[in-house]
């Protein structure tokens, strides 16, 4: 898809024309760029539909006198409730409605071409995004594909200077916005596709970009002592790994790392899950987020280097699954006792963390993860959670989240969540005393593998699988959840 910031008239033919609006501006709506019988039909349209502005109301038009076939109107709400999701939301509606009704060209506009005290910058980045990420679909398994594709979308802004400073954007924000979807992608396939082998095949691909690809198979994990991940693959038929994707540039000072939880299939081992295990081919949405945002870096270069790294395995039963009151010895040494064997992915987590630490001595590391339900029963399905051993840290994460357009809240990590992972027979418990607090103390047992590398734990369990089904997410599809924010971490932000 093309996407275009411009000025003015209305340049060349389109297939349809969307005009977005505020609730406030329907009396007499400043539609400059649109010729007079355009402008006419969309207030003809505005009055014989009895169109409010609501925010998400679209109400979609065939003209015949217009400068194109297909009219949209698209309400953004109330001026005094806007927010920049609305603006995607309503963004997201406007290219729904251009593929439903078969348009290759799409060309949007504003009363006032989006008012001029909202930033051309974030405007632009927000439709981008919005447009991006409306336009997928995920229709691999099906023999009759519904999705028509909408070829270019042009962007019209009021000024020059808008203008201008909305094309210096768009290119890196539909990098972003794509690699979202291809963490949507791996994330919606089901784990008889996406297997560790997979994982391993698709990191691969980014060795064409300059990036190294290094995979730890079994026999080096036995031999490194990274004996929890083992723990956690062993019942299943797929080789554990642990992948490693190196940007490496050569002038780079600082490196990030991104690590990612990549359950292919998580049953519960033999604490077997009793609900939603179909579910569960989402658990490896950690990882889905690591691989996106990794394309991102390939294309985007960013100048400090930036590791990906991915804890691959699955979670089965088995003869010779992993049990509730063995003890294992991770990476870093300490000794850890199965409270639950559904509590796997902070396994994964810690060796991975612990190797990356002693190996790479990242400047910064994060970990992405469905790690808890806890997190989804305290922040419902619209916020993600993060936790951190720096403010400095979470702020960072938390910047870079509103930047991307994601949501994320900030979790406390005490002392006391730490204490309660302790264990009378080993030196920790992956599970905990109790229910309590189950996310902060997810958190707490994580922290134990980090050292003292700035860090912080990323929970997207509320938001991951199933994605909230809104104009931007179509229904029972992964959501990608903070793959954006990881890009703008590595890009510097």
């Amino acid at each position: 898809m093309k996407i275009s910031a411009l000025t003015g008239a209305l340049k060349g033919r389109t297939d349809a024309i969307a005009v977005c609006l505020f609730e406030d501006e329907l009396k007499s709506p400043k539609l400059s760029g649109l010729d007079r019988r355009t402008v006419s039909a969309f207030q003809k349209l505005i009055a014989a539909s009895r169109f409010s502005g609501k925010h998400s109301e679209t109400t979609v038009h065939f003209s015949d006198g217009a400068q194109a076939p297909v009219l949209v109107l698209q309400g953004l709400g109330s001026r005094r409730d806007f927010t920049w999701h609305r603006l995607r939301q309503s963004a997201g509606a406007v290219i729904r409605a251009a593929k439903s009704n078969e348009v290759g060209t799409l060309s949007i506009f504003s009363s006032e071409q989006f008012a001029s005290d909202l930033s051309a910058e974030n405007t632009a980045r927000a439709l981008t995004d919005a447009v991006v990420l409306g336009h997928w679909g995920f229709e691999h398994y099906k023999s009759k594909k519904k999705g028509h594709a909408v070829s270019q979308v042009s962007l019209y802004f009021g000024t020059s200077a808008r203008q201008k400073a909305a094309t210096a954007v768009i290119p890196q924000a539909q990098i972003l916005a794509e690699a979202h979807n291809l963490a949507r992608e791996y994330g919606t396939h089901p784990a008889n596709v996406v297997t560790t082998d997979y994982l391993k095949a698709e990191a691969k691909k980014l060795a064409r970009f300059g990036i190294k690809v290094t995979v730890l198979e079994r026999a080096q994990l036995e031999k490194l002592g990274m004996n929890l991940i083992l723990a956690v693959g062993q019942a299943s038929v797929m080789p554990p790994r642990v992948i490693i994707m190196d940007y490496a540039p050569r002038a780079a000072k600082k490196t990030v790392a991104f690590v990612g939880k990549g359950l292919v299939f998580d049953n519960g081992g033999l604490n077997i899950k009793v609900a939603k295990m179909e579910e569960m081919k989402s658990d490896m949405c950690g990882a889905a987020a690591v691989l996106g945002a990794m394309h991102a870096v390939a294309n985007l270069k960013p100048k400090q280097r930036v590791l990906g790294v991915i804890g691959a395995c699955e979670n089965a039963i088995g003869g010779n699954a992993f049990r509730p009151s063995d003890v294992y010895t991770a990476y870093n040494g300490k000794t850890v006792e199965i409270g639950n064997t559904d509590a796997e992915g902070r396994l994964v987590l810690a060796d991975t963390m612990a190797y990356v630490v002693d190996k790479y001595k990242p400047n910064l590391m994060v970990d992405i993860a469905t790690l808890t339900g806890a997190a989804k029963i305290a922040l419902g399905n619209h916020a993600d959670a993060v936790f951190s051993n720096s403010e400095h840290v979470s702020k960072q994460i938390l910047d870079s989240a509103e930047r991307a357009f994601e949501r994320m809240w900030p979790m406390p990590l005490y002392e006391e969540y730490g204490d309660e992972m302790k264990s009378t027979t080993a030196m920790l418990n992956n599970a905990g005393k109790d229910r309590w607090g189950g996310a902060c103390r997810a958190a707490a047992f994580l922290k134990e593998f980090v050292g003292t590398t700035p860090w912080a734990h990323i929970d997207i369990a509320p938001t991951s699988f199933p994605a909230v089904t809104n104009s931007l997410n179509p229904p029972r599809t992964a959501n990608g959840s903070a793959t954006k924010t990881l890009i703008e971490l590595a890009m510097g932000a």
